[in-house]
């Protein structure tokens, strides 16, 4: 009698990496153009429609894929503590030296609390049917996505929120900000870990279907693969390589 054993796939998808790739290099566009606007009073519409909604396509990308790694990643925790502390450099940093665009919950706090939360919620999304149960996270991220302005639900069945919950920046944490909370980049746990926890069952999906897909091990666009390899750093030095340049400007 032969017993089948699992198929192990391999430890990289460069498709993946390739599409962070493709995110990191929207992020530093974005962020050149923001750079302008603030420091540089470029007369560019950054933050209302239809600009507005790419910023949020950029960062919903980033935890889609995020979420999506935590099922090939040796240590979740290692990850977590690693973005929250790169996250609280970002805070001290802007803080001290450019106050008025400080950032006090972005992309990477929300990275760092998501994937220390990742254990918890485990042993639920590795029992649930992967493909309905990411539709229904999905649905969850659309239904909860205006809460940050007071409102649950999608236009125009959409019901107002009760003032009592958007009172600090713990509550601010959680998706509820008060009406003098402010962050250059924010992204609290609601809608948003809905949104990382579809990403994690899509990588059990892609885990299961990986052995009979031999192109998604293929790499298609390699200096995009090598941007996203690298993603974590580039996160770091981009936005301080890019004001610099501002600054050079300013003097010239």
């Amino acid at each position: 009698m032969t017993v089948n054993a699992p198929v192990k796939a391999p430890g990289r998808y460069p498709f993946l990496d390739e599409a962070r790739g493709a995110a990191v290099l929207m992020m530093i566009v974005y962020h050149l153009l923001y750079d302008g606007v603030v420091f540089a009073g470029w007369s560019v519409p950054l933050f209302s429609p239809p600009l507005s909604y790419w910023q949020d396509s950029i960062g919903a990308l980033f935890i889609l894929l995020s979420g999506c790694m935590c099922h090939f990643s040796r240590s979740n925790l290692r990850r977590g503590l690693r973005c929250l502390g790169a996250a609280c450099a970002i805070t001290a940093v802007t803080f001290f030296f450019v106050p008025i665009v400080a950032d006090w919950f972005g992309v990477l706090h929300f990275l760092g609390c998501a994937m220390l939360l990742y254990p918890l919620a485990r042993p639920l999304l590795d029992r649930v049917p992967p493909l309905p149960a990411a539709l229904v996270l999905f649905l969850l991220f659309w239904i909860t996505f205006p809460v940050n302005s007071q409102k649950l639900g999608v236009a125009p069945f959409q019901i107002p929120l009760p003032t009592f919950l958007y009172r600090n920046f713990f509550t601010a944490i959680l998706g509820f900000p008060p009406y003098n909370f402010a962050s250059s980049d924010y992204y609290p746990l609601l809608p948003w870990i809905f949104l990382f926890f579809c990403g994690s069952l899509l990588g059990r999906i892609l885990l299961s279907y990986g052995p009979s897909r031999p192109g998604l091990f293929r790499s298609h666009c390699r200096p995009l693969a090598f941007l996203g390899r690298h993603s974590f750093f580039i996160y770091l030095v981009h936005q301080p390589v890019l004001y610099g340049l501002f600054l050079l400007a300013g003097r010239l």
